[in-house]
């Protein structure tokens, strides 16, 4: 039967037409597989159903409230124009649920919160986290 070179980059053992990796690969390409993806890792946290609830996104909740107690981005140069649409956590929560329920909350307008915010938490998360105050 005629063979052709394991699929796997950098591989080149030969297996059969038909087949598309050698048995070494074929084992870790199924372990792969069967592993759940990040995306579905995201959705079964458990802050997913928390930011979902009455208690943060409802009338009343903790999301509404903060944004009516402080309804301009904290982080915007111009304090006085951006209106804030994410109640954004001081403290990366990390599911930790004490933190989510009662840690401090800023208001960030979407665009600081996706640029700014998000990339000073990686930063801190590469050389140590973030301070006991959140601040970066």
């Amino acid at each position: 039967m005629p063979k052709k070179p394991c699929a796997q980059g950098g591989c080149s053992r030969l297996v059969e037409v038909g087949t598309i990796y050698c048995a070494a690969h074929e084992r870790a390409e199924k372990q792969n597989r069967d592993r759940p993806s990040e995306a579905r890792r995201r959705s079964e946290r458990p802050s997913r159903k928390w930011y979902a609830s009455k208690g943060w996104r409802g009338k009343g909740g903790r999301r509404l409230t903060q944004l009516d107690a402080e309804p301009l981005c904290r982080m915007c140069p111009d304090h006085s124009k951006q209106l804030a649409t994410v109640a954004d956590h001081v403290v990366p929560h990390r599911d930790d649920y004490g933190l989510f329920w009662f840690g401090a909350l800023q208001s960030l307008c979407k665009s600081c919160h996706d640029s700014k915010k998000q990339r000073a938490e990686r930063r801190a998360d590469r050389v140590g986290g973030l301070g006991k105050s959140g601040a970066f």
